[in-house]
């Protein structure tokens, strides 16, 4: 049997595709205040999974120790930060100057749609459904990521 896939990779890439989406949306943020919001708020938004879960815990079990209990839980949660990277690496290009701000800012939105494409993918395949189903279900994902993108086009 297949483990269930852990919700924060998922949750990582929709809360990275929103940062980049709102400091972006003025035209204004260089890439590398983008690389900056994203990596901060993921950091952040991890630390307080991993410090609300361990509380949760502690409730259902007493016994165990703060610091093995953040331990499994931030192992277990890693994967917001995880989530991150594929949509880190056009910034940090654009950063460098190897890609102008916009090309940055739509490289990291486009990394982080392939990101919940395989994310579907991943969720079906655990499902135990067969390819097809399991291609709705990243086109599923992708759709809730094109209407931020829908809705930044909008706005901006």
């Amino acid at each position: 049997m297949t483990e269930a896939p852990r919700s924060g990779g998922l949750y990582g890439t929709v809360l990275v595709l929103a940062v980049v989406i709102a400091l972006t949306k003025s035209g204004h943020a260089e890439a590398e205040i983008v690389l900056g919001g994203v990596l901060i708020t993921t950091l952040v938004f991890y630390v307080v999974h991993v410090y609300a879960d361990v509380l949760a815990a502690r409730v259902t079990s007493p016994d165990r120790s703060w610091t093995s209990l953040a331990r499994e839980i931030g192992h277990e949660e890693i994967a917001i930060v995880e989530a991150a990277i594929l949509p880190c690496l056009p910034l940090l290009l654009g950063t460098l100057g190897v890609l102008d701000r916009e090309a940055a800012s739509w490289g990291a939105i486009g990394c982080g749609l392939v990101s919940l494409f395989g994310w579907g993918l991943l969720v079906g395949r655990a499902l135990g459904y067969d390819g097809v189903r399991s291609l709705l279900f990243g086109a599923a994902n992708v759709a809730l990521g094109g209407l931020m993108v829908l809705l930044k086009v909008l706005v901006h």
